[in-house]
């Protein structure tokens, strides 16, 4: 913990604003526009991220959302952790770009759903949880057959999955941080009907 006092109060501010305005780039939106497609919000989920834009505006369009989108959080926390040697970048700056992604202030916070911004500081920062992770989503998607509800359960023990590898203070603050947001943003998706 004495990491975290290696930073200052505007030390942390400019990791939080730096990693939500990374976060915050449209790559679905731009890349809808370069494509000639719709934009991402009027179609389909009207969520800007890659599954969207996979189907309603290309599907080269939607691969290279889904890139950007998991590059977004690693981009955030590796600039962070260029300009200050404390571990506690990771948490500070990652969990702002995947808020910034389900919030982005550049389209009026109506954004992604944060997956793929918060798979990319997984694969980084913890992938030892991802096989844990993805056999309960398949377990209790089969039960629950909704996406959303499936999704929040499991990101909410996010945290929970990552206590068997001992992890250090600020990788848990981390993994908490990103479960926080994924279930707020995936509780406006509780009650909706997928076609």
């Amino acid at each position: 913990m004495t990491e975290l006092f290696q930073l200052s109060f505007w030390n942390i501010l400019f990791l939080i604003l730096a990693g939500y305005l990374i976060g915050s780039i449209p790559s679905g939106v731009l890349l809808a526009h370069i494509f000639g497609g719709p934009d991402p919000r009027t179609v389909g989920s009207t969520h800007t991220g890659a599954t969207n834009v996979f189907r309603h505006v290309h599907p080269l369009a939607g691969i290279l959302t889904g890139l950007f989108d998991v590059a977004k959080g690693a981009l955030a926390v590796w600039v962070g952790l260029r300009l200050f040697t404390s571990p506690w970048v990771i948490p500070f700056a990652g969990v702002s770009a995947v808020a910034g992604h389900c919030w982005p202030v550049f389209l009026n916070f109506r954004g992604g759903m944060g997956i793929a911004t918060a798979a990319g500081l997984v694969l980084w920062q913890f992938p030892q949880v991802i096989p844990l992770f993805a056999a309960a989503y398949v377990v209790v998607n089969y039960f629950f057959r909704h996406q959303a509800r499936t999704v929040m359960l499991i990101v909410a023990f996010l945290p929970l999955m990552l206590l068997p590898f001992h992890p250090s203070p600020e990788k848990m603050a981390l993994a908490t941080g990103i479960a926080v947001v994924l279930v707020i943003r995936w509780s406006s998706d509780f009650h909706r009907v997928y076609e």
